[in-house]
C-alpha cells in the first residue's frame, strides 16, 4: 500500500518527535517511521538544556516534563568522590537560578522524555510508526519515493513525501545513503576518560542512596586509582546509568559488568544491571553537509558529541526547531528559494561549533593525577583528597558554565538575516549577554509574573514594537502582501535588552531585523523568507 505526506521523519528518537511535535503544531502533515518497536528503554541523554525548553515551551509541553524530571531533593549538582559509598572529596552545583531564561535546564531520564515527547506526537501528527524500518529512497523531481518495510511482517510500504528529514542515528542509512563523510575527532585517541570504547550500564539499587550516607546529586563521578566512572541518577530513588572506560586493549563483552558496578560502589551493596552496552567516547564529528535538495539530516545522523556537557540530544532538538518553520513556510506557498537552503548554512556551524565542548572537557581529564594513597582513612590523605577536589572542580567547572553555549547560538553568516553592520562579539560560552543582534536569540524579559514574552509570539514572524507604530504597520503590510505570518506585538521596551523600537523576531526565536524605521518594508520581507 502506498502513502503520501508533506515530510517523511525517518528516526524516533527524542530530536525525531520532536520534529513530529513541531511540525504537527504547525499544521504540516508528516509521517515518523523507526525500526525500533519502541522507544529507548536505555538511557543515554539525561538533560534537556534551556534551549530545547525554552522550544517545549513554545509547543505546550515543558510544565509536564519538567514535572517528570528528577525530583527537587535531588541537588542539581556533581558530586566527586572515591567510591559511591566512598570519600565525597568536592561537589559543584548548579547555578541555574539566575539564566536570563524562562525555562533553566531539567535533568530528566531520556526514557521518561520519548515516552512523554512519543504520547504527544502520536497526539498530535498521529502517523507515528515504530518497528517500521527505512530501506531505500529516491530522490525525484518534485518529491522523494521511499521504501519503507515493516520489521516484524516484512510487508513492504511505498511511501511519497514532499522532504525527507534523516534523523535516523549515528548509523544513519539516510546519511549513508547520501554518501556524506563525518569530519573531526573519531574517539580513537586515548583519554583518562570519555575516550574509546566506553560502557554503559542501567542499574537498579534501592538501597544505594541510604548506604552512600551523603545527600543525592543528579551526578556522581567516582574517581580513584583503580577507576574512572560516573553515575547519573534516572528517578532520584533507585535507579542510575552508570558509565565506565574499557581498559585499553580490552574488549567490552569480556567485562565483567557486576564486578565493575560493585568496584565503583565500594560496599556490599545490592544492585541489579538492567541493560547496558557499548559506545565510543572522544567524539566530535559533523557531516560534511546536511542536506542535499529535498533531503536534511539532524540530530546524531548529523553530528556525534562526547555527551560531557550534555549538547548532543540538544543540538539536535535545534536543528530541526530552524528546519520545520521553514518547511511550514513551504507548506503554506511563502518561502522563498533561499528559505531552505539557509538550514545548512545557519545549523552545521553550531555543530562544528557545540562538537568542541565534550573533548574540550575530556581533555582536562586528562591532567587528573590521583594523588598516592587517596582512599586511605587519615588525616594525610583527606587533606589531599581536598586539595584534589578543590583543583578538578575548576578545572571541571566549563563543562557545567555553558549558558553561553546554550543560550548564545548566534546564525552571523545567515542568507536570511537583515545584518545590522556591527561587529560580531566574542562567543563566550561560560556565559551569555542577551544581544539584540539579528541572528541572536531575541533576549528574554518576562511581560507578567508568569507570562515571558515568548509566550505572547506568534507561530509566524514577530514583530516587537517598541513605539514605532507607523512602521510597524508598514511591516505587516508588506508581510501581508507575501502571505508570510506576522504577529504586531506592541510593548513597553525593556531596558538595556533592546536598542531598537522594532525588532523582527522569526519563529524560532530568533531576531531576523531590527531598527527604529523600516525604510523599504517589503525588502525586509523578502529578505528574511527567504526570497
Amino acid at each position: 500500500m502506498n502513502a503520501e505526506t508533506f515530510v517523511l521523519i525517518v528516526g524516533g528518537g527524542p530530536v525525531g518527535l520532536a520534529a513530529a511535535i513541531e511540525l504537527a503544531w504547525r499544521h504540516v502533515p508528516a509521517m515518523l517511521v523507526d525500526d525500533k518497536l519502541d522507544t529507548t528503554q536505555h538511557p543515554k541523554c539525561n538533560n534537556t538544556n534551556a534551549r530545547s525548553m525554552e522550544h517545549f515551551r513554545r509547543l505546550g509541553i515543558a510544565g509536564e516534563l519538567r514535572s517528570e524530571g528528577l525530583p527537587p531533593h535531588v541537588a542539581r549538582a556533581s558530586a566527586y568522590v572515591t567510591r559511591f559509598c566512598g570519600h565525597e572529596f568536592g561537589r559543584l552545583p548548579r547555578p541555574y537560578s539566575d539564566w536570563p531564561t524562562p525555562e533553566i535546564p531539567n535533568n530528566v531520564s531520556q526514557i521518561v522524555l520519548e515516552r512523554v515527547l512519543r504520547r504527544h506526537a502520536e497526539t498530535r501528527a498521529g502517523r507515528i510508526h515504530f518497528g517500521r524500518r527505512l530501506n531505500a529512497f529516491s530522490v525525484q523531481r518534485d518529491h522523494v519515493a521511499a521504501e519503507v518495510e515493516d520489521v516484524r511482517s516484512g510487508a513492504i510500504r511505498k511511501i511519497e513525501a514532499r522532504f525527507l528529514l534523516g534523523i535516523d542515528g549515528a548509523s544513519s542509512t539516510v546519511r549513508r545513503a547520501l554518501g556524506f563523510d563525518m569530519i573531526g575527532e573519531d574517539g580513537t585517541t586515548r583519554r583518562a576518560f570519555m575516550g574509546g570504547t566506553m560502557l554503559s550500564l542501567f542499574i537498579r539499587s534501592p538501597g544505594l542512596i541510604a548506604a552512600s550516607r551523603r545527600p543525592p546529586t543528579n551526578m556522581t563521578w567516582i574517581i580513584n586509582p583503580d577507576m574512572r566512572g560516573m553515575f547519573y541518577s534516572q528517578d532520584g530513588r533507585e535507579t542510575w546509568v552508570v558509565h565506565y572506560q574499557v581498559p585499553p586493549g580490552a574488549d567490552w563483552r569480556e567485562v565483567d559488568g557486576k564486578s565493575v558496578i560493585a568496584a565503583m560502589i565500594g560496599a556490599d551493596v545490592a544492585f541489579e544491571i538492567i541493560s547496558g552496552g557499548p559506545w565510543t567516547g572522544g567524539l566530535a564529528l559533523v557531516a560534511e553537509q546536511y542536506q542535499a535538495g529535498r533531503v536534511f539530516l539532524a540530530g546524531d545522523a548529523a553530528h556525534l558529541f562526547t555527551p560531557l556537557g550534555g549538547l548532543g540530544m540538544n543540538t539536535g532538538i535545534g536543528d530541526v526547531m530552524n528546519l520545520c518553520w521553514k518547511i511550514s513556510a513551504v507548506h503554506q506557498g511563502w518561502a522563498g528559494p533561499r528559505l531552505l537552503q539557509s538550514y545548512e548554512i545557519e545549523r552545521r556551524p553550531m555543530g562544528v561549533r557545540n562538537s568542541e565542548l565534550g573533548v574540550r572537557c575530556t581533555r582536562v581529564m586528562d591532567g587528573w593525577v590521583v594523588p598516592a594513597n587517596f582512599e586511605e582513612n587519615t588525616p594525610h590523605a583527606a587533606a589531599a583528597r581536598l586539595a584534589f577536589g578543590a583543583r578538578i572542580m575548576e578545572a571541571d567547572r566549563p563543562q557545567y558554565l555553558t549558558v553561553g553555549i546554550q543560550l548564545g547560538e548566534r546564525y552571523e553568516n545567515s542568507p536570511i538575516i537583515c545584518p545590522d553592520g556591527t561587529p560580531s562579539p566574542p562567543d563566550s560560552w561560560e556565559s551569555y549577554t542577551p544581544l539584540d543582534r539579528p541572528g541572536a536569540r531575541a533576549p528574554h524579559f518576562w511581560v507578567a509574573p508568569e507570562g515571558a514574552v515568548y509566550d505572547a509570539f506568534g507561530k509566524g514572524f514577530t514583530l516587537l514594537d517598541f513605539g514605532a507604530k507607523t512602521d510597524a504597520q508598514a511591516l505587516a503590510t508588506a508581510a501581508g502582501s507575501r502571505g508570510v505570518p506576522l504577529r504586531v506585538l506592541p510593548l513597553d521596551r525593556p531596558e538595556k535588552l533592546y536598542r531598537s523600537k522594532l525588532v523582527l523576531v522569526r519563529p524560532d526565536l530568533h531576531i531576523a531585523w531590527h531598527g527604529d524605521a523600516a525604510a523599504d518594508p517589503l525588502a525586509i520581507i523578502d529578505r528574511v523568507r527567504g526570497a
